[in-house]
């Protein structure tokens, strides 16, 4: 009789921690990464087994093919305006996340307004997004989510970067640059001599 009890304490064990969502599986239990930037980040990221989240009015998107399995951070803008301007990327790490989306909003967890969008390409395990002008002091929400055109998901690990925004302009390539700061090159890049 004991093994009987045993061997279903085995076999369930298992499965409660294989179906366990992420602590970050919806807006109101999101990873507060602190004021950016924050890259490299404090650890690996999942959503392994996360849930669609649904925030009511413009739930999905923009740029999303869906949402499905998606998990949440916040940043804070520095409050001196000493940084606005930000690049946020999200890689996959072997065997883990593919086609990541991002989707950056501002508000609270009850009324979000979606203000930037990004989507990889399919089969690629990066995506960056651009979010520039970003208002001091304030907190701004990510949503992190995988796209499938199959039934099988493709969560798993990855790794979030917030990182300073700095444009470069190659000026072989390009034409030339608004910005007031950044890199600017020759046609060769930063590593490479330039072309006759």
């Amino acid at each position: 009789m004991n093994r009987i009890y045993y061997f279903l304490l085995l076999f369930s064990f298992p499965t409660t921690i294989l179906f366990a969502q992420p602590s970050n599986d919806e807006c109101s239990t999101l990873i507060d990464l602190g004021e950016a930037p924050v890259c490299p980040p404090p650890g690996v990221y999942t959503n392994l087994n996360a849930t669609e989240s649904n925030i009511g009015g413009n739930n999905l998107p923009a740029c999303f093919n869906g949402v499905q399995n998606d998990v949440w951070f916040s940043f804070i803008v520095p409050a001196d305006g000493s940084i606005i301007d930000f690049i946020i990327s999200v890689t996959g790490t072997t065997d883990g996340l593919v086609n990541p989306q991002i989707a950056l909003y501002r508000g609270d967890c009850a009324e979000l307004q979606e203000l930037f969008c990004a989507s990889s390409m399919l089969g690629e395990i990066t995506v960056e997004l651009q979010a520039l002008s970003l208002t001091p002091g304030v907190t701004y929400f990510l949503r992190i989510n995988d796209f499938s055109a199959s039934a099988t998901p493709n969560w798993g690990e990855f790794e979030l970067c917030v990182a300073e925004f700095v444009p470069s302009v190659n000026i072989g390539d390009e034409p030339g640059s608004n910005f007031c700061f950044g890199s600017l090159f020759d046609s060769g890049g930063p590593d490479e001599a330039y072309s006759a």
